[in-house]
């Protein structure tokens, strides 16, 4: 018995590696490489801090906050923490591994993220070339988006869902079970759960209507078990009312935010995004390639969303990816692959492999990117001056605030709903760009100094405003205070 083992031992290990550096595979980790090297620069967005700060309340005070106690202007105003498991998250990333940890946290969601679009491409066409393709695509799209922000955990959810819709179209409906607590953690991660319901909803009203897919009845069930899934937040119904919030009373944010803007043909995703629509339906046209009907209502669906604002381009990449690789898998662009050669894939896996640790900066590197973007030497003067009193900062510069220098009250920061609500984004809008008297503004809330980006428009105003002086400037970030703020001698 012991001989007859030892025999097939080298088969089954032969057999294992056959399969774990097959070209698909290996296609994969290519995809995987880029995006992990990619998403390892991407320590810069200001939303960051504000989402940092968040989960390390959270974990704490052990209490999801539910009204701001981190401004002087909207303190007290009730407001909804709807993406708190993911800040926690983020928190304990970086508590377990400081800012590595927290960018690590990027790089591997990011990564786990085209690497699910690309498995689910490949799902769709068999074909491990026109996969790549796809997940190409949803890298491509991914790029206006891969940031350190809950949306990343929202987004990969959204991919494990068409992952399990097309695991139960094409013969295993059990698999829609996973669906009920997936939403359970979706739901109080990001709100892009809302997305995901509409999809599922789609798709069993259309399995309907063609007469294809699971039985009715299970569709039914799953859905209705997912619907009632959301219910289980600490939030309630509040919680399930914020996307639709979003766009019904946030008109200040959608128009001022540049993540919130119509898509241009002057940013090359959105050329990117009318090419594919119009080879797509130039094919259909020409009877070279047929789409479901659930194909079509989502890709128009997705493609709306991301005319109307260039922050859904992340969501058009996820859903279209596999849609295209179905439709060119019509057309036969790809050939059928020759045999594969496993040291060459070897040696790409190890070289991917080697490339990920390499491009995986160091502490130091991180610290100069922070500074590069975040008013730090500022406020290390801020601090040793001993500046009182209400200060007035850039908007993007809010977060960061609130982190690193959580002894003064922020004007405004990234929570763009509670200050939108209170009127108080349309007010700094207009004073950030000079469509108001400047010192209306800083009058009203008894503003004693104001730290500024050096481009910014108003660094320019303040010199000219009876009453105010330039206190300190470096590289990043200048501060203006009013001549009766006088610094005392450094601590």
């Amino acid at each position: 018995m012991h001989a007859a083992i030892a025999l097939e031992r080298p088969h089954t290990w032969a057999a294992f590696l056959q399969r774990a550096l097959a070209r698909p595979v290996v296609l994969g980790g290519m995809l995987v490489c880029l995006t992990f090297c990619f998403c390892c620069l991407r320590f810069n967005d200001p939303d960051t801090w504000l989402h940092l700060k968040l989960g390390q309340e959270i974990w704490q005070t052990h209490a999801i906050p539910q009204t701001d106690h981190w401004s002087f202007t909207v303190a007290g105003k009730a407001r909804i923490d709807h993406e708190w498991v993911a800040q926690l998250s983020m928190y304990l990333a970086y508590s377990v591994g400081g800012y590595q940890g927290l960018l690590l946290w990027l790089c591997v969601l990011g990564s786990a993220l085209v690497a699910l679009v690309y498995a689910l491409c490949y799902r769709y066409c068999g074909n491990a070339t026109i996969a790549m393709l796809g997940g190409f695509l949803a890298f491509f799209f991914g790029t206006i988006g891969f940031a350190i922000r809950p949306h990343m955990i929202g987004y990969a959810l959204l991919a494990v869902e068409l992952l399990v819709m097309e695991r139960a179209w094409s013969g295993r409906p059990r698999v829609l079970w996973c669906l009920p607590p997936l939403f359970v953690l979706w739901v109080n991660c990001h709100g892009s759960w809302a997305l995901g319901i509409g999809l599922l909803a789609a798709a069993s009203v259309c399995s309907y209507i063609v007469g294809r897919g699971p039985d009715k009845r299970v569709l039914a069930g799953v859905l209705a078990l997912c619907a009632g899934a959301l219910i289980v937040n600490p939030i309630g119904i509040k919680l399930l009312l914020y996307p639709l919030n979003v766009f019904a009373k946030q008109r200040d944010s959608l128009g001022f935010l540049t993540e919130w803007l119509p898509l241009t043909v002057q940013d090359v995703r959105g050329v990117a995004v009318f090419a594919i629509l119009a080879a797509i339906g130039v094919a259909a046209l020409l009877n070279k390639v047929k789409a479901t009907v659930f194909e079509a209502l989502v890709l128009a669906a997705v493609s709306f969303l991301a005319i109307q604002h260039i922050r859904m381009l992340f969501v058009f990449g996820i859903v279209s990816a596999p849609i295209v690789c179905r439709l060119l898998r019509q057309l036969r662009v790809a050939r059928d692959p020759k045999p594969d050669h496993l040291p060459s894939n070897a040696l790409l896996l190890v070289t991917a492999a080697v490339l990920c640790f390499a491009m995986f900066p160091r502490v130091e590197k991180i610290q100069e990117n922070i500074e590069l973007n975040n008013p730090v030497k500022a406020i290390r003067f801020i601090r040793q001056a001993g500046l009182e009193g209400n200060m007035m900062h850039d908007y993007m510069w809010g977060g960061y605030l609130a982190w690193a220098l959580p002894e003064h009250k922020v004007f405004i920061d990234g929570r763009g709903d509670i200050f939108d609500w209170a009127g108080l984004l349309a007010r700094y809008r207009d004073w950030a760009t000079v469509q108001a008297d400047p010192a209306r503004l800083l009058d009203d809330f008894n503003i004693s100094f104001c730290l500024l980006p050096v481009t910014a428009q108003e660094a320019y105003v303040m010199p000219r405003l009876q009453g105010w002086k330039k206190l300190y400037s470096d590289d990043v970030a200048v501060i203006f205070g009013r001549d009766r703020v006088t610094p005392s001698a450094p601590r």
